[in-house]
């Protein structure tokens, strides 16, 4: 299997439930078929992925565009009614994720049929192929204007992109992490009070 990385396109494998499932929690019935976008992989081996809402079940998706929408109105009354005029028809929208933990051995990865590389990589490509441009038989012609000095040759020429620095995968809380920081939340809002 290939390796997986946040951004990837996947689908999670449809398979019977085990024991070891109920006691992870990364895998339940209606996960098979599940297409999306890795958000996270953790080093326990979970991995989350942003799902698509038309990839869902007609009852999933109508009950999260229903909580979507339940949220989207609290929000709106919630706001003063100056804030609320002052937003456009889409700042007004709000639009809720459906993600989900599961282990990278319930994943495959889905094959796109766009080219793999960012908007960066085609641009890099189309910079590449204008290069090769016949921008030579200027220089070499009478009326050209005089060369550039060494120095500023070379610090018009593109340098090489760094190779980005390999980030630690954010660490998974435990169940004791959290309730320690809801411990400590919660005796703040005390001496607030």
């Amino acid at each position: 299997m290939a390796a997986i990385k946040a951004g990837d396109r996947v689908r999670v494998i449809a398979r019977e439930v085990t024991s070891e499932d109920s006691k992870s929690g990364l895998y339940y019935s209606y996960f098979g078929g599940l297409t999306g976008s890795v958000d996270r992989i953790y080093d326990d081996g979970s991995v989350c992925v942003d799902v698509d809402l038309d990839s869902l079940s007609d009852e999933i998706r109508s009950r999260h565009l229903a909580m979507q929408e339940t949220e989207q109105q609290r929000w709106l009354a919630s706001l003063s009614d100056e804030v609320r005029n002052r937003l456009t028809a889409e700042q007004r929208q709000l639009k809720m994720s459906y993600r989900i933990l599961v282990s990278k051995n319930d994943l495959e990865p889905l094959k796109s049929d766009k080219p793999r590389g960012s908007a960066k990589d085609q641009h890099a490509k189309n910079a590449d192929s204008s290069s090769d441009s016949p921008k030579g038989s200027k220089a070499s012609s009478p009326s050209a204007e005089p060369s550039q000095s060494s120095t500023e040759q070379h610090a018009a020429q593109p340098t090489k992109p760094k190779p980005p620095k390999k980030e630690e995968p954010p660490k998974r809380l435990s169940e004791a992490d959290l309730a320690a920081a809801e411990e400590a939340f919660l005796r703040s809002r005390l001496q607030r009070s």
